[in-house]
């Protein structure tokens, strides 16, 4: 295993279309593999395939240049023709409010080019919160 900073490149300007509301980066880095699964925050996030570009052009499109986004931390590594990241991403949003997502994915290398086959963003929620005890590993 490798770090990778194509992969590195890639993960950073899906941050760069969401801000830009560009959604070329999905027709050039998703998977039209049947196996591409999302996983988000909201409980109908849990999508497949097709639905995956459908729901990530439809996310770029509307949230480029309403919603700033800052990129604090990008890593990933690759082996082979795989590869999978995570990033660290603040975004604003037009009323002021910040959040910051959990991000990563895991890429497949098809014909040259990376693609993403499987994307999970979700909110931050402590254990304490979530299950009223704290829980340390």
């Amino acid at each position: 295993m490798q770090r990778s900073l194509e992969l590195c490149a890639v993960i950073a300007a899906w941050f760069d279309s969401v801000a830009y509301g560009d959604s070329s980066w999905v027709d050039r880095h998703v998977s039209r593999q049947a196996g591409v699964r999302l996983v988000g925050t909201d409980q109908d996030e849990g999508l497949v395939g097709e639905a995956v570009l459908a729901f990530l052009r439809e996310e770029v499109e509307a949230m480029g240049r309403v919603v700033q986004v800052w990129l604090s931390h990008v890593e990933a590594y690759q082996e082979g023709d795989v590869g999978w990241g995570l990033a660290h991403p603040t975004l604003t949003l037009p009323n002021g409010k910040q959040f910051s997502p959990r991000w990563s994915a895991v890429f497949h290398r098809e014909d040259g080019a990376w693609k993403l086959v499987q994307l999970h963003a979700s909110v931050r929620i402590p254990n304490e919160e979530l299950l009223g005890m704290a829980i340390t590993g």
